[in-house]
């Protein structure tokens, strides 16, 4: 039961970083439809061009694909082909990896553990 209540009351924190997800997601994709999609090296590279129409075509695309960093999702498949062809691209992929998948997840990881040690504080003084 402790773990259901810790859960519902943290749904304003989840629906908070959900947001956060969800905009840098969003800034991230904008950044990435410019650094990769409007260049003419990559566009026209013979392996890159194919896996850069499928990942990065639009923007709904590009937040699809970056939604991967979010789960830690096979993300080599999508950095490794562009970095290996074009080192500076490191640049984007190492932000977003560590803004993404690092600090949010651990910012959300340490607020759950608040609240169930508040609530727990809580449950304590209540007996």
């Amino acid at each position: 039961w402790r773990l259901i209540y810790g859960l519902l009351t943290s749904a304003n924190t989840m629906l908070s970083t959900l947001a956060l997800i969800l905009l840098f997601l969003y800034i991230f994709a904008c950044v990435g439809l410019e650094l990769i999609t409007k260049n003419e090296a990559i566009r026209n590279h013979p392996v890159l061009g194919d896996f850069v129409e499928l990942n990065f075509n639009s923007l709904f695309s590009t937040m699809v694909t970056l939604l991967q960093f979010v789960t830690l999702d096979s993300i080599h498949t999508i950095y490794r082909p562009l970095v290996k062809e074009y080192p500076v691209l490191l640049l984007y992929f190492l932000p977003l990896l560590l803004i993404i998948s690092i600090s949010l997840m651990n910012m959300v990881t340490a607020v759950l553990v608040e609240s169930a040690l508040l609530q727990a504080n809580y449950d304590r003084e209540a007996r």
